[in-house]
C-alpha cells in the first residue's frame, strides 16, 4: 500500500436535481476514479456508476490473477499497470455500451472517466472526457489531463481564449466518452510522485465554475486533503454551482 492521505466528496450543486457523478476512492488498492454521466432521465447516473463498478471489478480481478493464464494474456508484451488499466477500461466501455443498447431509455448514455492508480511513486492515469486531474508540487500547478471536448480542441488550436471557454455555448459538447461506441480511445499518463505532492481529481462541475488559478490558490492555502476538497466544492457552489461537483484530493506522504 502506497503511503498517502486522501479525501473524496460529491455535491449535487445548485441547479441540478440529481447527481450524475460517481466516484471511487480506495487507499488500500491505490485506485481513485471520478466519472460524470450523461444521458436523459437517469441514464447519466446509470452510466457513471456502471462504468466505475465494472472497471473496479475487472481491475481487481486482473490484479489478483496476474499470474494466471487470463492475467498473463491480458498484459502480455505491455507495461503491467498500463495494460491492466487499459483492459479494465475497455471492459467498462463494453459494459456501458451493451447496457445502453439493451434499453431504449438508456440509448446514447455515456460517461467521462478519469482514473488514477497509484503504486509506489507512480500515478498511472487513464482518462477520457472532460473530468480532470491537477497536480500541485513545490509551488507549481499543472493540469495533467486534456479535455476531450469541442471547446477544448478550439482552445488548443488557439481559436478561443481560456476565458472564452467558460461561457462558450458548445462548452459541454464532448468528443470522447465511455459507452457511446463499441470502442473508446483513452489517454494514458504516468506521473512520478514525491512526498507532499498533491493530486486533484474532479468533474467539470468544479473547473467550469473556478479558474485553474482559483483552484490552485485553495490548494496552496489549505494543503490538507479534507479541507482542500471541502473548500473547492464550497467555492464552486458560491460561483453558481451549475453542475454536480465531485472532488478527490490525494496527498502523497
Amino acid at each position: 500500500m502506497t503511503s498517502m492521505e486522501y479525501f473524496a466528496l460529491t455535491d449535487t450543486g445548485k441547479w441540478r436535481e440529481q447527481n450524475e457523478d460517481f466516484f471511487y476512492a480506495d487507499q488500500e488498492s491505490g485506485l481513485f476514479i471520478v466519472a460524470d454521466g450523461m444521458g436523459g432521465h437517469n441514464a447519466g447516473e446509470v452510466a457513471s456508476r456502471l462504468a466505475v463498478e465494472s472497471f473496479v471489478n475487472r481491475f481487481t480481478a486482473l490484479k489478483e490473477n496476474i499470474n494466471s493464464a487470463q492475467g498473463q494474456k491480458a498484459i502480455q508484451g505491455k507495461d503491467k499497470n498500463a495494460a491492466i488499466l487499459a483492459e479494465s477500461f475497455n471492459y467498462a466501455n463494453h459494459m456501458v455500451y451493451e447496457m445502453s443498447e439493451s434499453k431504449k431509455s438508456l440509448n446514447g448514455m455515456g460517461t467521462t472517466f478519469t482514473c488514477c492508480y497509484i503504486e509506489n511513486h507512480i500515478a498511472n492515469i487513464i482518462h477520457i472526457g472532460d473530468s480532470r486531474i491537477y497536480f500541485a508540487a513545490d509551488g507549481a500547478f499543472e493540469l495533467l489531463t486534456e479535455d476531450h471536448t469541442l471547446v477544448g480542441e478550439m482552445y488548443k488550436k488557439g481559436l478561443i481564449t481560456y476565458e472564452e471557454m467558460f461561457g462558450h455555448p458548445m462548452r459541454n459538447y464532448l468528443n470522447k466518452v465511455i459507452g457511446t461506441d463499441q470502442e473508446a480511445e483513452f489517454d494514458y499518463i504516468a506521473k512520478e510522485l514525491k512526498a507532499d505532492d498533491i493530486l486533484i481529481l474532479c468533474t467539470d462541475g468544479l473547473n467550469s465554475m473556478l479558474t485553474d488559478q482559483q483552484i490552485f490558490s485553495i490548494v496552496l492555502k489549505h494543503r490538507q486533503p479534507k479541507k482542500i476538497t471541502e473548500e473547492l466544492i464550497k467555492a464552486a457552489n458560491k460561483m453558481g454551482g451549475r453542475d454536480n461537483i465531485t472532488v478527490i484530493t490525494i496527498k502523497k506522504s
